[in-house]
């Protein structure tokens, strides 16, 4: 097994988790299930992150959790991974994103 290298991390808790046709263009990970509708799959999304923050801690992993907003809808807030790093020396970078409406998620607060 490989060494843990992360004792704390940052999720986001998505408040509108959803399929987003902007970046489905070129993400070849998204599909649209139209076998259900947007709050339920906004419902799983959250019942599955809110499982995962459990497991982690209970893996002894200190997970910060930071809630989306519901407006303006971001449908990808979930993956903070694609718009900022953090640094061993501190320093925090923030990046623009490819699509216009992932950009919204990007902020400096």
């Amino acid at each position: 097994m490989a060494e843990q290298i992360a004792d704390v991390i940052l999720m986001v808790r998505p408040a509108r988790f959803g399929f987003n046709p902007e970046t489905a263009a070129n993400n070849a990970f998204q599909h649209n299930d139209a076998r259900l509708s947007a709050e339920e799959v906004s419902r799983k999304a959250l019942a599955e992150f809110d499982g995962f923050v459990g497991q982690l801690r209970n893996a002894g992993i200190e997970v910060i959790v930071a809630d989306d907003t519901p407006e303006p809808v971001k449908t990808d807030a979930v993956f903070p991974n694609n718009w900022v790093t953090f640094h061993e020396d501190g320093r925090v970078f923030t990046f623009p994103m490819f699509s216009p409406n992932r950009r919204l998620e990007r902020s400096e607060a």
